[in-house]
């Protein structure tokens, strides 16, 4: 939204609403409400409609029950391969950037905008990213309000078009939270409106959105689709305020502000490297989403859809049956919920608002064990707190906790309001989450993308093509990524269990082809870093020792091939005990002592530099994160020994763990290279803010 005129100088906001103008603005608003407050039902409604189609009724088509764990895997990948080619190719870039909050700024979408934000929102809500609606259905009804201005009157006064475009998003967005009222908050409060402006703006955007209130309603009860709205139907019983609950309200902000902090990391972090290339990198962030939930089902025994979506149906029932979640499956949902959502503000569309309010239910559930903490307090500081960090709204974040709590929500304000304060201010006093490389505009098409980035900082010397070394930077870390992926999934008992042994030993193996595949690229990357007389390019064979980069990437490449015969042999489920030892236990055991020792390079190469560098680079930080997973795959191959007289495993559940730990602390590393020290990378000139 843009300043409206009335807020100029020179005008008097009550000439303006005495004029004859504004009364047609309020009956044109009044107006809108009912057709924008109809599709904003049918946009809904349409995405509940695939929800339940393609995780509930094919799945019981096809298998004749629920769906399996992996079964939203390919969905969320075609999930973020739709909507990467609807922003990469559509006007307007299927609306604003999740990742940065309520955009305010710029204006309503056009007409020819509307078509790529409906599209982008539909695809990511229907398939399973984890994102709300109420972001487009503010831009859908900011842009219908802008639109029917336009085809009343062409050459419209600015002031008419900035109150029908904030009139259609209240409408849009209202009763989706269940009030008028609250839209309102959310909408002004977004914008920084005040003053006489704030009535100016309100009236209509009240009138619109209070027809439109109607208008669902009656929906509801004609089409029998459901309301839509954002309600509890079951409320735990509050407990008036005590010194406990608001003590535990202060700790309950600042976890929210830290999990907030962590979320917004994660997607500004990631924003760079989709830049780079959308289509590709959008659709590995909707595997890893879906591996997420995958892992969810499998370890918890609950359903994926926990942790996809934006979390608006699951919340009830989340709280409904929140004593029977015990607090290991609380802190795995979060866990998981933060992850999936973290990375589907970096690319997809959406809104921050119901993920929010779910992983703070969530948070709060967990947290209402606390002695002198209750039920309701805990859920409505743990919503409050995860709204105020992630949307920095403090009154509309205070009115989402108390609100959606009902009649309970009045005995629970003063500990919301506290949790919502400390989250806050902890907010803005933290560092605003990095947003990678520092982007530079350079003169391109619309909607196109160009880069330029320097080479990691791995290796101490320079490759001779910039480009081609960060491309190919950006190919191990992924590569990296997938593999780890799978070897942290193999290495769950669940997974395990519900695959059987040979489909669990086929994951361990196609991960280690991914980890070869990495390790080759590395390899050929310290290769090229050697240095060489003239422009003279080296052969892949080399013997160089004495350099620490290519000694660590020969020792790794071994290692990882080491690691294919290895499970490739495991995927014979018969083989004897001496057999198995042969074959898989002694090429294990080398290819976790390759590991210990090209991480021990690494990090001695890194070390020296930061020695010399005077500061602790992100080489060394990832050469020690590296180090601890080598350690416990160290750990996994000593506890897998097969003892040849009974042909049991030493110790199973400790080779487990330590494949477990040891593939989360490469999966560590290698997010990592995904965010150089220093980039140059270029975004759309098309914006002054990246898709």
């Amino acid at each position: 939204m843009s300043e409206p005129a009335a807020s100029r100088p020179g005008l008097d906001p009550m000439v303006v609403i005495r004029s004859r103008p504004y009364l047609a603005a309020l009956v044109l608003a009044a107006v809108l409400g009912v057709p924008i407050s109809l599709l904003a039902y049918g946009f809904l409604a349409l995405v509940s409609t695939v929800q339940q189609f393609v995780f509930v009724g094919l799945p019981n088509q096809v298998f004749g029950g629920p769906a399996p764990a992996w079964w939203p895997v390919p969905w969320l990948v075609l999930c973020g391969l739709s909507t990467a080619l609807t922003i990469r190719y559509l006007p307007g870039t299927g609306g604003h950037s999740p990742a940065f909050g309520f955009k305010t700024g710029g204006g309503p979408p056009s007409g020819r905008e509307l078509v790529g934000i409906v599209l982008a929102a539909l695809t990511t809500l229907s398939l399973g990213a984890v994102l709300g609606p109420e972001g487009p259905l503010i831009a859908i009804g900011g842009g219908l309000g802008a639109l029917a201005v336009h085809l009343v009157k062409k050459d419209s006064p600015p002031m008419a078009l900035t109150i029908m475009a904030s009139a259609g998003s209240f409408a849009a967005i209202s009763t989706l939270l269940g009030s008028p009222v609250l839209g309102a908050f959310l909408i002004m409060e977004a914008a920084g409106i005040g003053g006489m402006t704030l009535s100016l703006m309100a009236l209509p955007g009240l009138l619109a959105s209070g027809v439109g209130a109607l208008v669902f309603v009656g929906l509801d009860g004609w089409t029998g689709l459901g309301s839509f709205s954002l309600a509890l139907p079951v409320v735990p019983p509050a407990v008036p305020p005590t010194v406990a609950t608001l003590g535990w309200a202060v700790v309950m902000g600042a976890a929210g502000a830290l999990l907030g902090w962590l979320i917004r990391w994660v997607g500004l972090s990631l924003r760079p490297v989709v830049h780079l290339n959308r289509v590709v990198v959008t659709s590995a962030l909707g595997l890893l989403i879906g591996l997420t939930a995958m892992a969810y089902q499998l370890i918890s025994g609950q359903s994926f859809t926990q942790v996809l979506f934006s979390g608006q149906d699951a919340l009830p029932e989340l709280v409904e049956h929140a004593a029977g979640y015990s607090l290991a499956v609380l802190v795995l949902l979060i866990a998981c919920k933060t992850l999936g959502y973290g990375l589907s503000l970096s690319a997809f569309r959406g809104g921050p608002v119901f993920p929010s309010m779910f992983i703070g239910a969530a948070l709060g559930i967990a947290a209402s064990g606390l002695p002198g903490m209750n039920l309701a307090a805990a859920i409505g500081t743990g919503i409050g707190a995860m709204c105020a960090a992630m949307l920095r709204l403090p009154l509309t974040s205070t009115l989402l906790a108390t609100l959606l709590l009902g009649v309970d929500g009045v005995a629970v304000t003063p500990q919301v309001v506290v949790a919502v304060a400390v989250a806050f201010v902890l907010t803005n006093v933290l560092p605003v989450p990095a947003r990678g490389p520092t982007a530079s505009v350079v003169p391109a098409d619309a909607g196109s993308v160009q880069h330029r980035a320097p080479l990691r900082a791995d290796h101490p010397a320079e490759a001779s093509n910039p480009d081609h070394s960060a491309g190919r930077g950006r190919w191990i870390a992924w590569l990296f990524i997938v593999g780890s992926s799978l070897f942290a999934l193999g290495a769950i008992p669940l997974y395990a269990e519900a695959v059987g042994l040979r489909v669990g030993a086929a994951t361990f193996f196609v991960g280690s082809l991914f980890f070869t595949c990495a390790a080759f690229l590395q390899y050929r990357e310290a290769v090229d870093a050697l240095p060489a007389p003239g422009h003279a390019r080296h052969s892949f064979w080399v013997w160089a020792p004495r350099n620490l980069g290519w000694l660590a990437g020969a020792v790794q490449l071994a290692g990882t091939l080491w690691f294919n015969w290895s499970t490739a042999n495991a995927m014979w489920v018969n083989l004897s005990a001496e057999l198995t030892d042969q074959r898989v236990w002694r090429p294990d055991a080398l290819g976790s002592a390759a590991f210990l020792i090209a991480s021990g390079v690494a990090l001695r190469d890194a070390g020296r530099r930061t020695l010399f560098g005077g500061h602790r680079t992100r080489a060394w930080t990832i050469g020690v994160i590296n180090m601890a997973g080598s350690v416990a795959f160290g750990i996994s191959a000593a506890a897998a020994y097969v003892i040849p007289s009974s042909g049991d495993v030493w110790n199973a559940q400790l080779s487990n763990l330590g494949t477990l730990v040891g593939a989360l602390c490469f999966l560590t590393g290698a997010i990592l290279l995904l965010n150089p020290e220093s980039t140059d990378a270029s975004v759309p000139a098309a914006r002054r803010t990246p898709p």
